[in-house]
Parts: structure tokens; sequence; C-alpha cells
């Protein structure tokens, strides 16, 4: 991380709220990062062009059906196409009921309904389809709903997910010629959803390379851990493991242990951007207190083989975890940020095996972290939302030329 610079901050009102952030994945602009407040105030941060270059720019954006005295609890986004700017928007609110002592839950969805080439945030933002919700909602996330037809992919779409009081994943799918959101029976699609012993509170899903299984990991407030295979050709399951950690869990991730391309693979696919993941994959679960567990190689051993990450304060609380290849040695760090105003970067040593190698100092509480290609130059920067702003961080650029110019020289042109 010494290699990450923090180029730019963006302060945000912090008396009384508490934010959660997303990212916007643009087709055609600069991707976008979307921070809500319990307290509704959303704001869209991105970079923007202009004669001076790319410059970034902070605007507060006013989505519809979002009554005053509401509170936002969760807010997640994507992009139904690869070429164009087709964004959906879902935000969780809680707000005061007619009734005495009562809430009302909804789901509120934004997008244009309409292709458009332009992104414009304020559009969408006055586009809402309102899904009232019987529970409590937690996280809303989405995946791809993947329907099989003998060897070959039916259908593909994007549905969001949203855990619940009820200790239930509620599945919701567009239904285009209506222009409408409904939930589904996840049964049907997602048979690892079955009831769990208390809300889910993270989800996190990884689909292999041909689309033919996904692997699903769930966390619970109560400290259950869950971790699923499906073969998705056929929608059954091909294993389920579960686990207790005596500790609340504040963020769970797969990831593969490597992320690299061979040279024959390179030069295969340098047009088209592809990127070989390899190695096994491994589930990391944080707990708020106690030391993260990283469960090494889950499709070989499931949660059998795991370690304990080392800690350095016991007085801290984490809060969130990011993976990424921050130094560009073709495998994976993982990032987990702390109340105490720090990222702490665990490394994989030959020897040692994986260490705490770096604390990376901030002004206030980390809350969350994305690792994501926000100006489009092919390198990600690292965005933190922490307590009172969010830090854009961006690697060295004569640290990635000479990255850059030893891998060239590698592929032997």
């Amino acid at each position: 991380m010494d290699k990450l610079k923090e180029t730019h901050y963006f302060s945000l009102p912090s008396q009384g709220n508490i934010y959660t952030m997303t990212h916007l994945q643009a087709a055609n602009c600069p991707h976008k990062i979307l921070v809500a407040s319990l307290k509704r105030d959303i704001f869209c941060l991105e970079y923007q062009e202009s004669a001076a270059g790319l410059i970034p720019t902070t605007k507060e954006v006013s989505f519809t059906y979002i009554p005053s005295g509401a509170e936002i609890i969760s807010v997640d986004a994507f992009n139904k196409s690869d070429s164009k700017n087709e964004f959906v928007i879902g935000i969780t609110i809680i707000k005061n009921s007619n009734l005495m002592d009562a809430f009302e839950f909804y789901l509120n969805i934004y997008s244009e309904w309409e292709e458009n080439e332009d992104f414009n945030i304020d559009n969408i933002a006055q586009n809402c389809l309102n899904v009232e919700l019987s529970f409590t909602p937690y996280q809303l996330t989405h995946t791809e709903l993947i329907v099989w037809d003998g060897d070959t992919i039916a259908s593909k779409e994007i549905v969001f997910l949203l855990s619940g009081s009820d200790n239930q994943v509620h599945v919701y799918r567009e239904y285009t010629t209506d222009h409408l959101y409904k939930e589904v029976d996840n049964k049907e699609y997602f048979p690892e959803f079955i009831k769990t012993p208390s809300p889910v509170i993270w989800i996190d899903i990884h689909l292999n390379d041909d689309c033919t299984e996904r692997l699903t990991a769930v966390a619970c407030e109560c400290g259950y851990v869950r971790l699923t295979k499906v073969c998705v050709k056929t929608n059954k399951l091909v294993f389920n493991f579960s686990t207790k950690l005596n500790n609340y869990i504040s963020h769970l991730k797969i990831f593969p242990e490597e992320q690299s391309v061979a040279t024959e693979v390179a030069l295969n696919n340098l047009d088209r951007g592809v990127l070989t993941k390899k190695g096994a994959l491994n589930l990391v679960v944080v707990n708020t207190i106690l030391p993260p567990v990283l469960f090494e190689d889950v499709l070989t051993y499931g949660l059998s083989n795991y370690i304990s990450l080392p800690r350095h304060d016991y007085t801290c609380v984490l809060t969130c975890c990011q993976i990424a290849d921050v130094d560009f040695d073709g495998e994976q760090e993982i990032l987990i940020g702390n109340s105490s105003e720090e990222i702490m970067v665990y490394k994989r040593d030959p020897d040692k095996g994986w260490c705490l190698e770096e604390l990376k100092m901030f002004a206030s509480p980390i809350i969350s972290m994305k690792y994501v290609d926000l100006l489009e130059d092919g390198i990600n920067e690292l965005v933190v939302l922490s307590l009172r702003g969010v830090h854009f961080l961006q690697h060295d650029f004569s640290f990635v030329d000479e990255v850059l110019s030893e891998k060239i020289k590698s592929l032997n042109f």
C-alpha cells in the first residue's frame, strides 16, 4: 500500500450520519461511486472531463419516494448492459407508519426503463418502482440468474438479492414487459438460500468461468457461516458446509488465490482484456473483535482448513474487507479496515504464510472499501469510505510504469 497515494478527498456531512457505498460501472464513461447516508443524503462521486483533464466531482442527487423522516438501510446498483448505460439502483428504506409504534419497509428500484447512451443519474433518480416489504431489510446485493437448456445457456439476467429479519434471502427479478420487479421463489433458482438461524448480514457469490457452478457464502447475525456449492445446470446442491463463529461478522469475501495470466494467454487476449483467475478459492470472514478467519481452498476442504489472521490491536472493531493485488505481483492481498482509522494489509509470505504486512493510516474510522477503475485507464483505484468522507487512492505512476515495463519484457516482444 506504500505505492498507493491519496489523491482526492470528498468531505461528507458527518453529524449523526452513517454512510454506505456502491459502485456504478458505466459502459462508455468513467465509473461512478454512489454514497448514501442513513439520513437520506445521496451523493454521486466521479471523475469528469475538463480542459485540464479528468477532475473529481461530487453531486448530491435527489431520489424520489424517500420521504422526510425515512432512513436508508442499504443501497446497491448494477448495469444491465456491457455496452450501454442501463443502470438499476436499489435502495432499502425504513419509515414511520401511520399506525402507532409501527414501521414500514420498502425496496425502491430506480432505472430509466429505456436504453440511453448517456449517463444521467438525475433521470434515473426520478423513475422509481416501490416494493413494500413485510420484513426489515438487511444487505442488498445482486447476482446473475443463469438458466441452462441442456448444454447451452438459455437466459442470463441480473437479479437483486435482499436478506431480511425473517431469516430469508429474497430474490427480486425484473419483468420487462410489465416494467416491474417482483419477488420470485428463491428455491426455484437459488436452492442454497434455505432458512438460516438468524438474519443474513452478508452474502458473497462466485461463479466459475463457464457459469456451471456457483459458490455462495453467507454470514448471519449470530455468527453462523454457511458455504454452499450449486450446479447451475441442474440447480442442485453439490455441498453444504456451515460453522459458528462466536462473534459478530462484519464482512466476508470469496476470492481466488492468484490473479495472473500466462504469456500465451496474455498474447491471445490482449485485445479483449481477458484476465485468467488461477489457484484455489479462499473465503475470508472478518469478525468485529476476534481475529479474521481465512478458510483456504474451500472447493477441496470446505470450511475445515482455516487459519486466523494476526491482529496487532484488540481494542478496535474490524469493519470491512477488500481483496486486491495492490503491488501487482499476481497474488491477492487482503485489506481490512477498522475503527482505529487504519487499513490492515495482509500478504502471503512463501515461508511464514499470511502476515500483517502494513498499516495504512487515515483520519477517521473506516466503513467500506472498493477497488475499481474510476479513470478507465486500466488501473484500479482504492476508494475508501470513512466516517467523515471518501478517499481516492491511486497507484504511484512511476511504480506502475516500472511494473508494466517488466511485464512487457517478460512477453518477449
